[in-house]
This record gives structure tokens, C-alpha cells and sequence, in this order.
């Protein structure tokens, strides 16, 4: 599928933190290196941020208090998400906390979008719907989403919010590329109904069949000069279900500036070589059904 409209690239900031405690994870820790990243990143004519009160893993808000100190918000566009490691987490009390934290380290008042990190399917889903229009009525984020739900779980939540009359979320984060489609056969419809834009994030992946897979893409990606990782964030941004009319986005991360401008290099690239496209289209169909979920089934 050829894209109609390019999606948002949006600056994943998982790597903004604390690197002492999380080494393996947080490469950008000092003022002077997240200054630096985010002015490479602006300079190139980008504006939005992702990030969470979970960054760094060891640090929560290390991230976002980074941000902060760099007077991010005055420039940029931020998506975050509250605190949803435990259980209990998106109480009404806890999501105030979590959100209110968030805020203050990012130093501004409102973000863009606020999400709910993961599912937390101890706490009543109505109650964690409420707590989050409440939010969003007095002005602290301007959109509410979910990441990491299944279909299932987002459909019941819009029920509740339909329901009460709640506002209702209106961006999904989750796991999607070219080997992770799960999504598009029971969760891109739902959203597309409820116009709710598919904000799509990567990872490496364990299973062996598509560790196989993911081999063959970057040796064939290797024969056109592109690399593998270009491949699959060109595949994402243009030969997706991703659609910029819908609000869609990429998020990714970076360990390196140099890094950074490589992956908006091959991003500005435009499609691939139709060839590569059907290749990859073939592979997938052979890992269909082996590949991680869209979602987090954990909790």
C-alpha cells in the first residue's frame, strides 16, 4: 500500500536520561547532549517529542525532567504518558499524581497528548476513563490516548466513554512495522471508526522465525544500497497503513545525532524500489501469525 499523505515523525526520547542507572538504555543524559539533540532535531524542521514518566527504566521522570531543563515544551510538541507499571497505577488519585509530576518536570502546563503507558487491568476501566476526561477538561493535555491496549480493550473503553460521556481517547500508540501487522486486521478499523490516529513505535524482536525474517529483509535491502534500517522505517512511512490525513505517526529513537539524521535521511527518501516492496509483502506472509503482538498481553 502505497501512502497518500506522509505521517508525522515524531523523536521517541526512551534514550534521554539517566546513564548512570540505565547505561544500556540512556545515552543522553547531560544538558549539553540533550541540547544537542534537540537542536539537530529542530534544526531539520521537526517539532514533535515522545516521551514518558517512565524513562529512563531505573529513573522514572528522568526523561521528562531532562526535557524540562532544555525548555523543550517552548518548541516543541509533546506527547508523554503517565506512570503504569503497577498495578493499581491509573487510579483516579494515582493518574492526578502521574500526571501532575509529569507536568511539573516538564515545566509547562499542558502537553499535546497524554497516554495511558500500558493497560492496567486492575483498576476499573470507568474509573481511569473519568480520571482522564477530568484531565483533559481542565486544560492539561489537549488529546488523551492508549498504548500497548488490544482491540478488545479499546473498544470497551470507548464503550464506557460513549456510555458516561466521557471524552474519549483519540490517539492509540502500539507496536507496528513490517513484520508486526497484527494490528492491521483488528485494530486499524476500530480506529479508523472512531477517528483515532496509530502513533507506531519498534523494537527488536527474540522469536526465531522472524529474527529469519528480518535477516533476509536487511540482505535484501543490502542488493538496492539501502540499508535495513532504512528499509523498514521507509516501508512504515510509505507502504503502510499509516496515513497522515488520519493523524498517523512514527516514533522513533536514537542513540546518536549521527544516528538521528540518518533515519530522517532515509525517511525524507520517499517509497522503495517497488521490488523490495513485494519482497518484503512475501516474507511477512511467510512469519504471519509467529510475529509479537501488537499490544502488551502482560498484567
Amino acid at each position: 500500500m502505497a501512502y497518500q499523505t506522509p505521517p508525522t515523525f515524531i523523536l521517541g526520547t526512551h534514550s534521554v536520561g539517566d546513564s548512570t542507572a540505565d547505561p544500556g538504555s540512556s545515552h543522553f543524559d547531560s544538558e549539553r547532549d540533550v541540547q544537542a539533540l534537540l537542536d539537530a532535531y529542530h534544526s531539520c524542521g521537526y517539532n514533535h517529542l515522545d516521551t514518558a514518566r517512565d524513562y529512563s527504566p531505573s529513573v522514572p521522570g528522568a526523561s521528562e525532567s531532562r526535557l524540562g531543563r532544555a525548555k523543550a515544551a517552548s518548541r516543541f510538541l509533546i506527547r508523554t504518558k503517565v506512570h503504569s507499571a503497577d498495578s493499581g497505577d491509573h487510579q483516579p488519585a494515582k493518574l492526578e499524581l502521574s500526571i501532575g509530576q509529569s507536568l511539573g518536570d516538564l515545566q509547562t502546563s499542558s502537553v499535546e497528548t497524554m497516554f495511558l503507558h500500558l493497560p492496567d487491568r486492575q483498576t476499573p476501566f470507568e474509573d481511569t476513563a473519568k480520571a482522564m476526561s477530568d484531565a483533559l477538561s481542565q486544560g492539561k493535555f489537549k488529546n488523551y490516548g492508549l498504548s500497548n491496549y488490544s482491540a478488545a480493550e479499546v473498544q470497551r473503553f470507548l464503550d464506557i466513554c460513549e456510555k458516561n460521556r466521557y471524552a474519549k481517547p483519540s490517539v492509540y500508540e502500539g507496536h507496528y512495522n513490517a513484520i508486526v501487522r497484527g494490528g492491521e486486521k483488528e485494530l486499524f478499523p476500530l480506529l479508523r471508526k472512531h477517528n483515532m490516529s496509530f502513533h507506531a513505535y519498534s523494537y527488536f524482536y527474540r522469536q526465531p522465525p522472524v529474527q529469519i525474517a528480518v535477516a533476509i529483509i536487511l540482505d535484501l535491502a543490502e542488493t538496492h544500497g539501502i540499508s535495513g534500517h532504512a528499509a523498514a522505517m521507509r516501508w512504515t512511512a510509505f507502504h503502510s497503513h499509516l496515513e497522515g490525513k488520519f493523524g498517523d505517526s512514527i516514533v522513533f529513537g536514537v542513540s546518536k545525532v549521527e544516528q538521528l539524521h540518518k533515519i530522517l535521511d532515509a525517511l525524507e527518501s520517499g517509497p522503495l524500489p517497488d521490488d523490495l516492496v513485494e519482497a518484503i509483502t512475501a516474507i511477512y506472509e511467510e512469519v504471519e501469525g509467529a510475529e509479537p503482538p501488537y499490544h502488551l498481553q502482560i498484567g
